[in-house]
């Protein structure tokens, strides 16, 4: 029997009333907590038999670590764990007040650097095979270049390298027009409420458009169960430590000294040419945020071979694909 697009409307204003986000189940892949470091903890997921060398993964600061673990069927470390794929995944934590004074280094070099090396004790290896997500790549990549880290090779995934490229973000993030000492004066760290109204705007219409798939889509539960989940993720951001954001906002976006060079962090440079491993930028086709451009911009700059490469999907909805555990299980095995 075929439905109107009056039902259809109904039908999900119905559903979205009965608040399905908040009970939308994020994190559900069994895990353990291996180590902690103040507020950041690395999380084990563990194959039932290891068939490929384990994966250590960094996801952004601003962000809850579900992202790669969204739901069941649409999870990467399930789907990993699955392939035989032992998964290491650093959780920052979330910031607080107390944490506004923190340093960039604290996160790139101390934080990082005690988390991989403890994921290599524990997996009993003497070098490991790193990951980066968005602006955990950014973070893991300067790690690389600023630390001698005992790691084999670099996947990086929609990290943005070359800050000049990447859409709107790189416009409205100028000295000129962005109010980055007045924002984190007054609030102290930057708020995640304001981050996700900022990425609400690159898009203006990406609601309308959210609320119209999940109509046409709305017969469909699974479908239903997976636009819950993200909703929930989405809703659930971390705050940006200050200290850490003014650095990054004026190294990555006002300077775009990731690519011109010139940034000083604590004394000692940043370039990512000091980097030898060899290193994957993979892109997402639809990437709003972080576009093929600026992801693949890490060929120009790093200090090792690299592998340029572009998948379908959206920023953060290749994280919900099959595509990308496929694409990562290749690398591994490769």
């Amino acid at each position: 029997m075929s439905t109107t697009i009056t039902d259809r409307v109904v039908d999900t204003a119905r559903w979205l009333a009965s608040d399905p986000v908040s009970r939308a189940r994020t994190g559900q892949t069994p895990h353990a907590v291996i180590f902690r470091d103040q507020k950041a903890c690395v999380r084990y997921f563990a194959p039932a038999t290891a068939l490929f060398p384990p994966v250590f993964c960094v996801v952004p600061l601003i962000n809850t670590w579900t992202v790669f673990d969204l739901m069941p069927g649409r999870s990467v470390v399930e789907a990993l764990t699955a392939a035989g794929v032992p998964v290491y995944l650093l959780d920052w934590g979330r910031a607080g007040p107390e944490d506004a004074d923190l340093p960039m280094s604290h996160y790139v070099d101390r934080v990082l650097g005690r988390c991989i090396n403890r994921a290599i004790r524990h997996a009993g290896i003497d070098a490991i095979d790193v990951l980066g997500y968005c602006v955990g790549g950014t973070f893991l990549a300067l790690h690389l270049a600023r630390n001698p880290s005992p790691v084999r090779r670099a996947f990086f995934l929609a990290t943005p390298i070359d800050f000049s490229r990447s859409g709107r973000l790189s416009i409205w993030a100028r000295p000129e027009t962005f109010p980055l000492d007045t924002i984190i004066d007054g609030f102290g760290n930057f708020p995640q409420a304001l981050m996700l109204d900022s990425f609400r705007w690159l898009r203006p219409t990406g609601s309308t458009q959210k609320l119209k798939t999940l109509v046409d889509r709305g017969g469909d539960p699974a479908f239903r169960e997976l636009w819950a989940a993200l909703e929930a993720w989405n809703g659930d951001g971390v705050d940006f430590p200050g200290a850490t954001y003014r650095e990054y906002i004026r190294g990555c976006y006002f300077d775009n000294a990731l690519i011109r060079g010139g940034w000083v962090m604590d004394g000692r440079r940043v370039d990512l040419r000091d980097a030898k491993i060899p290193a994957v930028a993979l892109a997402a086709g639809g990437d709003h945020i972080v576009p093929e451009a600026a992801a693949h911009a890490l060929a120009e700059v790093w200090g090792g071979p690299v592998t340029v490469a572009t998948i379908s999907g959206g920023h953060v909805g290749v994280c919900a694909g099959a595509k990308l555990p496929a694409a990562i299980v290749d690398w591994l095995g490769a």
